[in-house]
């Protein structure tokens, strides 16, 4: 399930023409999977009554998208590029620890 419309996404990325929307689509997923393994909590937890998710774990998805999106390899112009600060300002209180058992 997409929670982050395509025409959102779009907008968010300054995009005004239709020949990335299967890329674009396809992040969405990729960033939404993302999400929720560094949550270590599904995203429906992060729904409300309405079926809109919590807006910080909605933008942290557009962050990710926006940051794939304009940086299509893990090192553009050979500098670096990681996790955009602001994705994890945005998840980490809702982040679910999980401590190991030895």
């Amino acid at each position: 399930m997409s929670y982050v419309t395509l025409e959102d996404l779009k907008k968010h990325l300054n995009v005004d023409h239709s020949e990335d929307d299967d890329y674009i689509k396809e992040l969405s997923e990729v960033a939404e999977d993302a999400v929720a393994t560094y949550l270590n909590r599904p995203l429906t937890e992060f729904v409300d009554e309405s079926g809109k998710l919590k807006a910080a774990v909605r933008h942290a998805i557009r962050l990710y998208v926006g940051t794939w999106y304009a940086n299509r390899e893990s090192v553009v112009f050979a500098t670096p590029s990681v996790l955009p600060h602001g994705v994890c300002a945005l998840l980490m209180p809702l982040r679910k620890f999980v401590s190991e058992e030895v």
